[in-house]
This record gives structure tokens, C-alpha cells and sequence, in this order.
């Protein structure tokens, strides 16, 4: 109970001065249409169940279930317009980074700030000296028979966004928690970077297993991936990553 709650306690009421307030407005339930709906008014009918109260019982019941469906698209709308202003922030970010080198670090803290994300990866098909050299070794270069390579076949395959528990092997792979002594990352969420075809992959890694699951929802993540790659072309030029 907060102060306000001690100050001004609510007054107990008994039948009777309900029944007697009831009494002396009877228009109240023509006015307060929802407490008449609440209402538990038994039909006399003897032993057999009453049509009414059927009916009246059967309407209670879709008014329920309307309402929770009605709640789950408040909530989804509200999810969903939380979704556009992340996209928003994050083409801010894209748009107004000047150089490859500037663009990891300032993404890696939006999604920080925004996302609950602890770590990102951003890796490229090619060698150390064609990837890693223009971004000053913010981006990585990705080959297939490398930790991280192996790390990543399963985005690359898919070419979609996949969500879910991330391995120590992993963990170790695109964020060397294991040589730098420190705990795993318990799950991600690998997008795949790339207009004609999979070039690349951008990884948003959590210490929460509960924060990237397999059965999430990814067309937020997909447009990420999108906004990213839309970036990097401008960056580091269209033949980089195509």
C-alpha cells in the first residue's frame, strides 16, 4: 500500500448500503453498462438450466475471449511501432558513419544502448588484407576452413537470420571469450550480410540464453541485415560486397 493508499483508505461497504445506493439510482447499471455485463443474476427455473442464463453465460464468454484478442493487438502494435523507431535509430547510425572503421563501434553501441545486446560480430567473405585492412580490423575477414568460418557455415547455408543457443566453440570463434578468460555468450542471432547471395554475416550476441531463441520472430532481423549490407556497400564499395 503506498502513502497516498494509508491517507486515504477506502471506505468498507456492506450489502446493505449497496443495496440502498442501488435503490436510490436506478438508472446506475444503464450508465454502467460493464457492471450489469459482470453481473451474476440467477434466472428462476427450477431444476432446469435457463435458456437465458445459457445465453447470458455464453456472451461472457466471447466478450472474454474478444478482449484478450483485442489486449494481444495492443500489444503487438505497440511491439511493432517499438520495432520501427530501433530501425529508425539504427539508419541514423548507418547513414551517418563516415568510414568502415567508425561503423562497428558505433553500431555495436546502438544496439547496446537499444537492443540488449553485449556483443557484435561483423565478418566478410575474403582475405585479412581485402577485409580487414579498409575497416582497420573492425571487420573480419571470413573464410570457410577458419573457426569462424565454421562458426558461420550454418547463416551462410540458410541465407536467412537464425536465432538461438550459441556454443562455447562459437563463442570462442567470433569473440575469443575463451582467450580472454572470459564467460561465454550464451545465445545470438546470425544474420546473413549480402544483396546476390550470402557475403557476410553480422552476429548479435547476448550472455542471456533467453535473449535470442529459435522460435523468434526475425523479419526485424532481416532488415537489419539489409540496412547493413546497404552500408557496407557504401563504405567499402560495391564490388566488396555484392
Amino acid at each position: 500500500m503506498n502513502e497516498a493508499e494509508k491517507q486515504n483508505p477506502t471506505p468498507a461497504l456492506d450489502e446493505a448500503e449497496v443495496a440502498a445506493y442501488l435503490q436510490a439510482h436506478p438508472d446506475l447499471l444503464s450508465r454502467y453498462p460493464a457492471v450489469l455485463e459482470a453481473l451474476d443474476v440467477p434466472h428462476d427455473s427450477g431444476n432446469a438450466v435457463s435458456l437465458i442464463e445459457r445465453q447470458v453465460a455464453g456472451l461472457r464468454n466471447t466478450n472474454r475471449q474478444l478482449q484478450a484478442r483485442f489486449n494481444e493487438l495492443v500489444e503487438t502494435a505497440r511491439d511493432n511501432e517499438q520495432r520501427v523507431v530501433q530501425l529508425n535509430r539504427l539508419a541514423k547510425v548507418l547513414v551517418t558513419v563516415q568510414s568502415a572503421a567508425e561503423l562497428v563501434p558505433e553500431l555495436a553501441y546502438c544496439l547496446q544502448q537499444h537492443l540488449d545486446v553485449d556483443h557484435i560480430y561483423v565478418g566478410l567473405s575474403g582475405t585479412a588484407g581485402d577485409v580487414e585492412a579498409l575497416a582497420d580490423g573492425e571487420i573480419h575477414a571470413v573464410a570457410d576452413d577458419t573457426p569462424a568460418g565454421k562458426a558461420l557455415i550454418n547463416v551462410y547455408r540458410r541465407g536467412k537470420p537464425i536465432c538461438g543457443p550459441l556454443s562455447e566453440e562459437q563463442s570462442e570463434a567470433l569473440f575469443a571469450t575463451r582467450s580472454n578468460d572470459v564467460p561465454a555468450l550464451a545465445s545470438a542471432a546470425m544474420i546473413p550480410l549480402g544483396t546476390s547471395g550470402v557475403h557476410g554475416a553480422l552476429v548479435l550476441a547476448s550472455r542471456k540464453g533467453e535473449r535470442f531463441v529459435p522460435d523468434m520472430g526475425t523479419l526485424f532481423l532481416e532488415l537489419m541485415g539489409e540496412l547493413v549490407t546497404v552500408a557496407l556497400q557504401r563504405l567499402l564499395g560495391r564490388e566488396t560486397l555484392p
